[in-house]
């Protein structure tokens, strides 16, 4: 802080003045209004003016007019908060030109520490500013130099720290400017490469070579990019020396982007390599047609050498297929848009012809002049043999070679639309293969292709050539039968069909019988159009399915009305379930030695609130058409371990009770996870569950199925295998699967006392099972005489009415309490 002097010192203060005009510096003071009231005779010298005329605001009259705002507003500003300031603003001098003065001032206190004014000092620095834009200039200069060089610059010290470097540097290099600053080489931003694209060590780069040798360095170099790009430099590192000592100080290197002329060298390798070993014949022409150059595929399908055909046109492929016309239309093609593509046929040098596929291409100098041309091409003859084969396969059945769906709907609606216009009749067959199903699951699906192979052939003989036999899928069929006159002509076509499938197929070792059941529509007395006429034939072959099979039938209304009800069943079985419906009936197993109740098999029954009480014989096969046989055979499976576990919680003797599983639910369910859920939910031991699977099933083989069974073992079930002898085995299966129990067919049961063949299939089953080890149950036994013959033959056990009919649980409840069960004439139930 600066104090005035008192009025004793104003000799003082009149000295410090008078030293203050000999000062080489400007020297000015304001008062504390801001007005300036001193200027010494270096200020009035520097601006030629008066100090009358600098007093005051007088001197801001010198500020240059682009300072003015600045200068004015930071003196006052100042003023206010009366602080020291410093500022550089230009100053006119008295010969007219501006100067750069810096100004500094200082506040000043009286005696009584009163704020008197400002006191300041300004100092010409017009030549530093000078010399700093100079300076400035030349730096700009010299980045914009290095800014717009096309080749990257990089400065570094002698440790290899970077000193200096331009934008294409980090352009080239993609690092950013703040990575860069002050980067050492040692650093591991990028990844240096050799020739051969294997890492360098930074040591190893030509900078550092030129910094450890002293001398010049170039070559490629290689670097791996932070973003996962790579580039190729050509780098030129010259090493900087001390002017005085000669001691190395640094290096510059530049560096240019060659990664484009090196991959364009590469890629003219490649194309070389390509050329050369391409699966494609290639021709390389000169302007007027001459062959330049050939590549070994061209003699692997032509069988010319690269000596025989270079100096030759193309023409000595040509197969005389195409007319001069062809060649014609090429040619301007090529001329008019430098390019040709298309198929031909070519000749080999033995004379054989095959396809190609061809493209030529015109090659043009830069002035667009035509210099070469190229022409690829590949023999194609098996991709014409595929696409021939995949044209029959959108339209024909792959395993029989007959027409399929979309073959037949688009002959069908052409043999309508011809009837309808002369007034014609045709007939379309649906033709289902009798137990084909049986046939497939028991000797599996090679068996099952290979017959319906022998089918295909032996209906196609049945036709005209006017006619078509499609397979639709599965083991359907459909027959269109055009200009049929009366409907005796489709009868007679059926019944050659079911007479020409009478003899067996022999596959594999096995003789297979099969036959169809055949329905029959008419346009146009049972439908004018393709869908109906498909419905009404496929409703006529139920009806011949339901009425024996191996036979024929005609639609007629009836038959709609029977789908229709049908229908309505499908519809009422869907809801069943919900609606509660379904009740368990039982029918006791016993012990054909002591009379013994030994287990319960459960049965189904459904009570329909709408259609009342269904056969089980028409409502379980349209459950397993329609799928609802898994959720329904679940349903059975709970309420029949729920009341196992309440008939023993009675304290009634615990028997199995035994279930059915169709093949259906077998495949498509989680059997093992059901099963368990079951027993887990109703707290029933597993060993008082039985479950009976179909020969069929068993026989599918597959590992599957297998594994399905062992787990089920595992948990502690009994199975038994219903409905034995009626599939086809060689009988191995039963050493594979772990199987307690063998239920004879009531088939064979039924007659097993008027029909010797009956007997015997029976009397085998029963020592098999003695053999085996295993227990044998004969089901559907009715009569005394019966019973007789299964005791006498060492059967163990039996069902049937000759017992007791399926009854509810309440009923079977007191037959448990009882324990035995002697037999008892017929009821019905």
């Amino acid at each position: 802080m600066l104090a005035l002097p008192s009025s004793e010192n104003a000799d003082n203060w009149a000295f410090q003045l008078s030293l203050f005009e000999h000062f080489p510096t400007l020297i000015w003071r304001s008062g504390a209004d801001a007005r300036c009231s001193y200027f010494n005779k270096t200020w009035l010298d520097f601006t030629g003016r008066s100090l009358e005329q600098e007093v005051g605001d007088g001197w801001t009259m010198g500020v240059h007019p682009e300072d003015f705002d600045r200068c004015v507003g930071t003196y006052l500003e100042h003023f206010t908060v009366r602080t020291p300031f410093e500022m550089e603003f230009r100053l006119r001098h008295k010969d007219g030109s501006y100067r750069w003065i810096l100004n500094t001032g200082r506040p000043l206190y009286d005696q009584a520490g009163e704020f008197a004014g400002y006191i300041g000092s300004c100092f010409d620095i017009t030549d530093r500013r000078n010399t700093e834009a100079e300076l400035r200039e030349r730096e700009t200069r010299m980045r914009t130099l290095l800014a717009s060089m096309g080749e990257g610059v990089i400065m570094r010290d002698a440790d290899g720290v970077l000193l200096l470097h331009n934008v294409m540097a980090e352009e080239i290099l993609g690092l950013s400017a703040e990575q860069m600053k002050g980067w050492d080489i040692h650093n591991k931003l990028i990844t240096y490469l050799d020739e051969e694209g294997e890492p360098l060590a930074p040591s190893q780069t030509p900078a550092m070579q030129a910094l450890s040798t002293g001398l010049p360095q170039s070559g490629l170099l290689g670097l791996d990019r932070q973003d996962g790009g790579r580039r190729w430099l050509w780098t030129n590192s010259i090493p900087l020396f001390d002017d005085h000592s000669g001691d190395r100080r640094g290096v510059v290197t530049t560096i240019a982007d060659v990664t484009a002329r090196r991959d364009s060298e590469e890629q003219l390798r490649l194309a070389l390599t390509v050329f050369r070993n391409s699966i494609e014949a290639i021709i390389v022409t000169d302007a007027q047609q001459r062959i330049l150059s050939v590549n070994q595929a061209f003699t692997d399908v032509t069988g010319y050498t690269s000596a025989e055909a270079v100096g030759q046109t193309p023409r000595l492929l040509h197969s005389g297929h195409h007319d001069r016309s062809f060649y014609e239309a090429m040619w301007r093609d090529i001329s008019i848009n430098g390019f040709w593509q298309g198929e031909i046929n070519d000749r080999r040098k033995d004379g054989t012809l095959y396809p190609a596929a061809l493209s030529i291409s015109t090659v043009r100098d830069r002035s667009g002049r035509v210099t070469h041309y190229v022409a690829v091409f590949s023999d194609i003859t098996e991709r014409k043999a595929s696409e021939a084969r995949i044209a029959f396969l959108a339209q024909h059945d792959p395993l029989t070679g007959l027409p399929n769906r979309t073959l037949l709907q688009d002959r069908l609606d052409q043999s309508l639309a011809q009837a309808a216009r002369h007034g014609s009749r045709i007939a379309l067959l649906f033709l289902d293969l009798d137990r084909f199903k049986t046939i497939n699951d028991s000797l599996g699906h090679m068996v099952g292709d290979r017959l319906l192979q022998g089918v295909a052939l032996r209906l196609s003989a049945c036709i005209r050539e006017t006619d078509t036999v499609s397979r639709q899928g599965g083991d359907e069929f459909l027959i269109v039968l055009t200009d049929i006159n009366v409907p005796d002509d489709a009868a007679r076509v059926a019944e050659k069909i079911l007479d020409k499938l009478c003899p067996a197929f022999e596959i594999e070792g096995q003789q297979l019988a099969t036959s169809f059941s055949i329905g029959i529509a008419l346009y146009p007395e049972d439908g004018e159009c393709a869908e109906t006429l498909m419905k009404n034939a496929d409703t006529a072959m139920y009806h011949a399915k339901e009425e024996g099979r191996n036979t024929y039938r005609f639609f007629d209304e009836v038959m709609n009305v029977n789908a229709l009800e049908r229908l309505h069943m499908e519809n009422a079985l869907r809801r069943a379930l919900d609606q509660q419906e379904f009740q368990l009936y039982y029918q006791p197993q016993v012990n054909l030695a002591s009379g013994r109740i030994i287990g319960m098999e459960a049965l189904l029954r459904w009570f329909s609130g709408t259609l009342g009480g269904i056969s089980p014989a028409h409502f379980i096969p349209l459950a397993e058409e329609c799928g609802l046989i898994v959720p329904i055979g679940r349903w059975v499976l709970f309420e029949a371990c729920r009341q196992a576990r309440q008939w023993q919680d009675r304290g009634l003797p615990p028997v199995p009770v035994a279930v059915n599983l169709s093949a259906l639910q077998f495949r498509r369910a989680d059997m093992v996870a059901t099963i368990r859920e079951a027993l887990e939910s109703a707290g029933l031991d597993a060993r008082w569950l039985e479950l009976e699977l179909t020969e069929s099933l068993l026989m599918q083989s597959g590992t599957d199925v297998e594994a399905t069974l062992r787990e089920l073992k595992a948990l502690g079930v009994r199975m038994s295998i219903d409905d034995f002898g009626t599939g086809y085995s060689s009988l191995a299966y039963l050493k594979r699967f772990p199987v307690d129990c063998l239920k004879i067919d009531q088939s064979f049961v039924r007659d097993l006392t008027e029909d010797p063949d009956d007997a015997a299939i029976v009397r085998a089953v029963i020592q098999l099972g003695r053999s085996l080890r295993l227990e044998v149950i004969a089901e559907g036994t009715e009569t005394p005489d019966q019973l007789d013959f299964l005791r006498a033959e060492g059967c163990s056990a039996a069902q049937g009415y000759v017992f007791s009919p399926p009854l509810p649980a309440d009923a079977v409840t007191e037959l448990l309490r009882i324990g035995t069960l002697p037999a008892a004439p017929i009821v019905d139930c």
